[in-house]
């Protein structure tokens, strides 16, 4: 049986880790495929595995832009789909041919949250979510079945689409291994000074529904009230209008960049290494299917401060201290009795560390292709 993965439309930098760790993940005497046959554009294709039997197919009109691309998907994807493959996969979530049998993956929940997208007011950004909130609906609705990365997105999808005649399954994301690092020993506050601070980590793509300058403001308030505690914000730009405010809150709190350090374009070599030399971990998403970065925090050993919104406690349990993402005085509660407390930081971060252990990519081929395979098995049967 022959695999079809339509990557036509680029995904997120999480959507590609995704396909990038299922591929490298993929065997032939595991996976129940004998071929997987990816169309997409050069610069993703590119990024993935070569393996001999992988084939990947471009097309110069996936390769001019999105105009192009959607000239390709609307009159060539299905005619390139056809006798080429037993089963096709969207990882993405927009395919909206006709080939059949079709599984489709759920992956941005800004879409089916109405008060997220309203954070982006009058925007591009919010008209995409909402054409996305659309082509989403007609996908699912159409698909043969159905991924989902958590249940909280499960259960928010169901009630825009009828689930119940539906193949469904969730199938959690992995964690690199170059993240995996045994809980430290936590130390109390009085060992930390301004040569040697407390050390919060904060890694995001900095989008509106990050709360970025949260985490700034709850820091200053902790560094005011005497505790010698330093922020290392990691994450690139997304939204313009979200940096210019976070920048802006840094300048007005520590316009001297003493203790609040905002690092961009940092590769995930890079970011793992900030995992291992940080002392607490912020998470301060309101709106997220699968948290990853949350994941790596777990599966570095670091005891972590969270976000209450779900789906966070899914995933993390009763692992870590939580806060409301929307309210700094939550915020700084929770992480001032973390940072108060090493017992408390020993045992969230022990937790944490043991909850990560059962998010792996080899766990997620394996149930991903074994999904797949049993859809395409059944479909072409009937």
């Amino acid at each position: 049986m022959i695999l079809g993965i339509d990557a036509s439309t680029p995904g997120s930098g999480g959507g590609k880790r995704h396909l990038i760790e299922l591929l490298l993940c993929f065997e032939l005497e595991r996976h129940h495929f004998s071929k997987i046959v990816i169309w997409g554009g050069d610069s993703l294709l590119l990024q993935l595995p070569e393996k001999n039997y992988i084939t990947k197919i471009s097309h110069k009109l996936l390769n001019g832009g999105l105009f192009k691309r959607v000239l390709w998907q609307i009159f060539l994807r299905d005619k390139y789909f056809a006798n080429h493959c037993d089963i096709l996969f969207s990882p993405f979530g927009t395919y909206i041919g006709s080939f059949h049998p079709f599984a489709a993956m759920s992956r941005n929940m800004l879409v089916f949250n109405k008060k997220e997208r309203r954070r982006f007011g009058l925007s591009w950004t919010r008209l995409k979510l909402k054409l996305l909130f659309i082509t989403q609906k007609k996908v699912f609705n159409r698909a043969d079945g159905l991924i989902f990365l958590s249940e909280y997105a499960k259960t928010v999808i169901a009630k825009h689409i009828d689930l119940s005649t539906k193949n469904l399954q969730i199938i959690h994301h992995g964690v690199s291994e170059k993240f995996r690092m045994l809980p430290r020993i936590q130390k109390s506050i009085s060992d930390y000074n301004e040569m040697h601070p407390f050390r919060v980590l904060y890694v995001s793509t900095i989008w509106v529904y990050k709360h970025p300058w949260n985490v700034v403001m709850a820091v200053a308030r902790l560094r005011k009230m005497g505790y010698p505690i330093a922020l290392e914000i990691v994450g690139n730009i997304e939204q313009k209008s979200a940096s210019i405010k976070l920048q802006e809150t840094i300048m007005k709190f520590d316009g001297s960049n003493k203790y609040i350090h905002w690092h961009k374009n940092v590769n995930l070599e890079e970011v793992s290494a900030f995992y291992k030399k940080t002392d607490i971990f912020v998470f301060a998403s309101s709106c997220e299917n699968m948290p990853n970065i949350l994941i790596e925090a777990m599966s570095s050993g670091l005891p972590i401060v969270c976000s209450s919104s779900p789906p966070m406690p899914e995933f993390l349990n009763e692992s870590g201290m939580y806060f409301d993402p929307e309210d700094v005085n939550s915020l700084q509660n929770s992480l001032e009795l973390s940072i108060k407390n090493p017992a408390l930081r020993t045992q969230i971060s022990i937790n944490s560390y043991k909850a990560s252990l059962k998010f792996t990519w080899e766990k997620c081929a394996d149930q991903t292709f074994g999904y797949l395979a049993q859809l395409g098995d059944f479909s072409n049967k009937k």
